[in-house]
């Protein structure tokens, strides 16, 4: 297990291929192991470098709760640490969220930068999902019941309509998941992706970027990838005709593909 004491804490991470160093960065709640279907389609191109959040995976948890420049500081102090920089970097969702942290505080790391399924700030409905999550994660529903529930919120309509997959799929889940997310790990996550508001400071960025958002994404709609990219100066809007939240793992080529193309453009 490789792991590196970053910003007072111990991050475990892992590196697979060879090219240009590339930063994947997890999710609400997410470890590295989130990404295992998307990393052989980028290996081949890039020496990819997956991490777990602190308070998910196998990285400390510290006591919370957390802020988003915290986790923008962690993988900083990693991509230092590791004599990597400047990479490129892609973040999904949260990891959307501690990207923009770094692009906004530690834009000198970065070569090219991908906002997945991300948002400047939070909204009402966003406050309802991540109220739900909470109380499902303090509640004795079982965790199968949970990822069923998170599902919706994540893929689209097709992917939900065979409910035997889908139960199949969150069993998969979680039976195979060796460090499920702690109720502690994730409630101090959620307290700092509440409260980050990037939309002050975003027209600071001066790293190439791209903001990728899938048309049926209803969990961060893509009303809010077009405010993100009008923010950031020079950004890339992309929006995908087919996938939701979760689209990098429903429409996996479709989204590595777009990804590819812009990472590509910096060879």
């Amino acid at each position: 297990m490789a792991t590196i004491n970053a910003n007072g804490i111990q991050l475990h991470y892992e590196i697979e291929g060879e090219g240009p160093p590339l930063l994947l960065i997890s999710g609400l709640g997410g470890h590295s192991g989130v990404w295992a279907t998307v990393k052989p389609l980028l290996t081949p191109h890039y020496k990819v470098i997956t991490f777990d959040n602190r308070g998910t995976g196998q990285s400390d948890v510290p006591p919370g709760p957390y802020t988003i420049d915290q986790m923008g500081d962690d993988a900083a102090a990693l991509i230092e640490g590791l004599g990597l920089g400047p990479v490129h970097v892609v973040g999904w969702s949260l990891g959307g969220s501690v990207l923009q942290s770094l692009l906004i505080r530690h834009g000198r790391l970065l070569r090219r930068a991908v906002l997945l399924s991300a948002f400047p700030s939070y909204t009402a409905v966003q406050d309802g999902w991540l109220d739900c999550l909470l109380s499902l994660k303090r509640s004795d529903v079982s965790p199968i019941a949970q990822a069923i529930i998170g599902m919706a919120w994540g893929f689209t309509p097709r992917f939900l309509f065979n409910h035997d997959f889908v139960e199949a799929a969150a069993r998969v889940g979680v039976e195979q998941d060796p460090t499920p997310v702690t109720t502690e790990g994730f409630e101090a996550q959620a307290h700092g992706l509440r409260r980050y508001d990037s939309r002050v400071d975003l027209p600071t960025v001066a790293t190439p970027t791209l903001v990728l958002i899938g048309a049926e994404d209803t969990l961060t709609p893509p009303a809010q990838s077009v405010e993100l990219a009008a923010l950031i100066p020079g950004a890339k809007l992309q929006i995908l005709p087919r996938g939701g939240h979760g689209m990098v793992l429903e429409y996996t080529q479709d989204t590595v593909g777009a990804i590819l193309a812009f990472l590509g453009d910096a060879a």
